[in-house]
């Protein structure tokens, strides 16, 4: 039996296929079969004779219109009208109306599409993927002048009179994408393809791509997929908003682009951006795809240390500067390499991230890296590379397996050269010489020049170190504990830690190791934030980053959660610094290497040295005193002190994080704050002092604290419990999804491997039974309808609070405008960030947008 439902032109104009779009999304189906419209005229009606307005997007850009006989078609005005912020439509319906040909639906503001120069297209889609049985049948010719209500075509529907067999749903569900694949291939094409950008990487929340031409990606697709949450840009870098659900998405990406490259040559589109914004965007890039290898080898390396603690493997001795024990068995032999590959080239796999970010030859950097690494010698004992000795002062060449600053180096090097060769080596002897030439000069450079350089930088940091470690009651151990996290975002810790690393792999204890505070600090800061914030999404970050903290990885909590929001990470720092105090005054050792994290433990467990000894040649001296028994720890004891202090971080530093988190600023006491940043700018570009600069700006200072009124921050308020409640709602709807998602994983993987076989009829049943009911979850349903509900009854406080924040943030810069001219400086109109950041504090807080960053040096005010 057939069904057919009659689609109506809802405007006046010229009906196109949707191929001749363009647009990459509507052209190539990705939302549904259908046409569109270029339409002439500014008022719209409904597509069908009756039916019902199923849905209206909060910007009031786009419908879903439910026909009587069930499907749902998506009219969607403009192709990039989302930004306006409902502001050229003046919507005549409301979601559950009736319509029929005569209801007007919306009357746009044409003009002002002209002037924001957006595209008018319209097209009228159906999902096929929903509404399955369901075709679009046009019944126009391409490129005709139709009228408003005139037939345009036909949805038709044909039911089938033969169920489809057990094995036909089973092959056509073995074929079905899953979520992340079907949102990745939208995202993928949305920013424009390979083509368009020249890396891909996730943080824990957010998908990031390096974007070549920042015009080519459509911001509006990518915001009208289910799991997107939201989009910043950051310079030329697009983070989509995603959630724990992110790397399955990234990986879905790659795999899409997989084999899809070309050489076409890129103009770039350069944002402006700050030096310190570069910096953190470049260290994300290099650092973030290195995680699993970290999380992995950490995890390896302390069951490796309970296994040699066991005395069921022997260990290697790997890197210690002492002969590699080959006197092993098969099991010990693959845990040790196991244990210590990952670790041990760290440098090799930041290299290559660091060559893969700058788009240069990877093939190269990791050979070049391979070989500073001094990967033919292994990781035992290294010869003597000292290049001279000036009255005993000593300069050695190195080799550099955990050392990462050189690899990195290695790679601007190589990145560079690459680039200089190819301007003047002819084409004919290219391909042999140049990378010969990038091979020899970046290799001696790094082993003659800037190694021992770095080895000079390793001296004095170790002397400094060494310094440390002798302030007495414990205050060495509080200043390296409470520095250690700090320098993990430089990247400086790893050579720092070398330098009581060595010493302790020729036989000396130390103090200095109670790093492993600081880390735990860090989670424990996280949780204080998890137990007070309101907002579920980050949340639930927190909690899928603590099991990697655990085990001594803290860059998920640190670039996720800690430094976005700043105050857990000064919260962390301060509890470190009293744990690492305590540590100090109790004498607590490291004694010989241990694992990460919370395997710490396994290097305090040996005896303590109670006098000078003398080992092959290296004075090792005697244990540090535990000041509150008057001696040295014994093993046991420094194991107990080691993991009550270490452990005990963890509520102390949730309690600091939870009494200075703050889930957002105020708006009034934010622009206070920014008032009194445009008066020291303001005096210093006129050279007056600040109480001239207080009365000259008098009124300018008056007009800018009369934008935002009491009632403004009350408003404020009151959205944001709107925002705290969506945001539960996404993030109850994201676990939700993502536990059914493997649980539907596992259903087709079991599936397909009965398909294999000879199967019952059955059992193929009863699985699809279980799929069905996963894939039609109530609760999720339930939840659903509560989210988009709650987004309906705030549509239009949101977008008014929305038009409020564009009319203050106009007024404050129309003043700040006034006071540059005032001070005969230009530069002072960037104070107008700070006054962003106050007005959009709510969104900034709630980690929708970034933060600008603000500084002006004082030479540059005073130019």
């Amino acid at each position: 039996m057939e069904k057919n439902i009659k689609i109506y032109s809802p405007a006046d104009g010229k009906i196109k296929p949707l191929k001749d779009l363009n647009d990459g999304v509507f052209s190539e189906n990705m939302l549904g079969e259908g046409v569109y419209i270029e339409p002439t005229s500014s008022e719209f009606y409904s597509p069908f004779e009756e039916g019902t307005v199923a849905q209206i997007f909060h910007t009031k850009h786009a419908f879903h219109f439910k026909s009587e006989q069930g499907p749902v078609i998506l009219m969607h005005i403009g192709l990039d009208t989302i930004h306006l912020q409902g502001k050229p439509f003046d919507v005549k319906v409301k979601e559950g109306d009736s319509i029929n040909l005569k209801t007007k639906i919306v009357d746009v503001d044409f003009k002002l599409l002209d002037e924001k120069n957006i595209v008018k297209s319209t097209p009228l889609v159906i999902d096929l993927n929903e509404f399955k049985g369901w075709k679009f049948n046009s019944k126009i010719k391409s490129e005709k002048i139709i009228k408003q209500g005139e037939l345009i075509g036909e949805l038709i529907f044909e039911e089938k009179m033969v169920e489809e067999s057990t094995i036909y749903q089973v092959e056509k569900l073995l074929n079905t994408k899953n979520k992340y694949e079907q949102a990745a291939e939208v995202i993928y094409k949305a920013v424009g393809k390979k083509d368009n950008y020249k890396q891909v990487y996730n943080c824990m929340t957010r998908l990031r791509f390096e974007v070549l031409d920042t015009k080519k990606v459509d911001v509006e697709t990518i915001k009208n997929i289910n799991l997107v949450k939201g989009i910043i840009w950051a310079g030329n870098q697009i983070q989509i908003v995603i959630g724990g659900e992110v790397y399955k998405v990234k990986e879905a990406v790659e795999n899409v682009a997989q084999g899809i490259s070309t050489n076409k040559s890129q103009v770039k589109t350069v944002t402006k951006q700050s030096l310190i914004k570069r910096f953190m965007i470049a260290v994300g890039a290099i650092i973030m795809p290195s995680l699993p290898v970290l999380m992995a080898s950490g995890l390896l390396m302390g069951l490796k240390t309970l296994l040699v603690m066991g005395n069921v493997i022997t260990d290697m001795k790997f890197g210690t500067g002492a002969p590699i024990d080959m006197n092993v068995d098969l099991f010990s032999l693959f845990i040790n390499i196991a244990a210590e590959t990952g670790l041990k080239l760290m440098g090799v796999f930041v290299g290559y991230n660091t060559m893969k970010w700058l788009g240069g030859p990877t093939i190269m950097q990791l050979l070049l890296s391979l070989l500073i690494a001094g990967a033919p010698l292994g990781l035992g004992m290294q010869p003597d590379l000292t290049l001279f000795s000036i009255n005993g002062f000593v300069v050695k060449a190195a080799l550099y397996t955990s050392s990462i600053i050189p690899h990195v180096a290695m790679a601007f090097i190589i990145f560079h050269l690459d680039k200089w060769i190819k301007v003047w080596m002819p084409t004919s002897i290219d391909v042999l010489f140049r990378p010969l030439l990038i091979v020899i000069i970046a290799y001696t450079s790094i082993f003659f020049v800037l190694g021992p350089i770095l080895f000079l930088i390793e001296q004095f940091m170790a002397l400094i170190v060494g310094y440390l470690s002798q302030i007495p009651y414990g205050i060495g151990v509080m200043i390296f504990v409470a520095t250690w996290q700090p320098l993990v975002l430089t990247g400086m810790h790893v050579p720092v830690i070398m330098t009581v690393v060595m010493p302790m792999a020729a036989g000396h204890f130390s103090t200095l190791m109670a790093v492993n505070i600081a880390v735990f600090a860090q989670v424990g800061a996280a949780i204080g934030v998890a137990i007070r914030t309101k907002n579920g999404q980050l949340r639930s970050t927190v909690i899928a980053a603590i099991p990697g903290g655990i085990v001594g990885v803290t860059e998920p909590i640190l670039y996720g959660i800690n430094l976005p929001k700043m105050r857990p990470f000064i919260a962390g720092v301060i509890a470190a610094g009293a744990f690492g105090l305590l540590s100090g005054l109790m004498g607590i050792e490291a004694r010989t290497s241990g694992g990460l994290g919370i395997f710490g433990f396994t290097g305090t467990l040996m005896e303590p040295r109670y006098v000078e000894t003398v080992v092959n040649g290296v004075r090792l001296m005697p244990s540090a005193n535990n000041i509150f028994i008057g001696g040295p720890n014994s093993a046991i004891l420094n194991c107990v002190l080691w993991l009550v202090l270490n452990i005990g971080v963890i509520p102390a530093a949730a309690g600091v994080g939870f009494l200075m988190y703050v889930e957002r600023k105020d708006e009034i006491k934010s622009v206070k704050s920014a008032n009194k940043v445009l008066l020291k700018y303001y005096s210093l570009a006129k050279k007056i002092k600040i109480n001239v600069a207080k009365t000259q700006l008098a009124e300018e200072i008056k007009k800018i604290d009369s934008v935002i009124k009491t009632e403004d921050s009350i408003r404020s308020k009151e959205i944001e419990k709107v925002f705290i409640k969506i945001n539960l709602l996404e993030s109850k709807i994201d676990n939700l999804t993502s536990k059914l998602e493997k649980k539907k994983q596992s259903i087709i993987s079991k599936l397909a491997r009965l398909s294999k076989k000879e199967a019952s009829e059955e059992q193929l049943k009863l699985l699809l039974e279980k799929y069905s009911i996963l894939e039609n979850n109530l609760k999720v349903k339930e939840l659903s309808e509560e989210l988009a509900k709650t987004k309906t009854e705030n549509e239009k406080s949101i977008i008014e609070f929305n038009n409020w924040k564009e009319k203050s943030y106009q007024a404050i810069n129309s003043v700040i405008l006034q006071v540059s001219q005032k001070a005969d400086s230009k530069v002072l109109t960037e104070v107008g960030d700070l006054y962003y950041n106050a007005i959009n504090a709510l969104e900034i807080g709630y980690m929708l947008i970034d933060q600008k960053d603000f500084y002006i040096s004082k030479k540059r005010i005073r130019q």
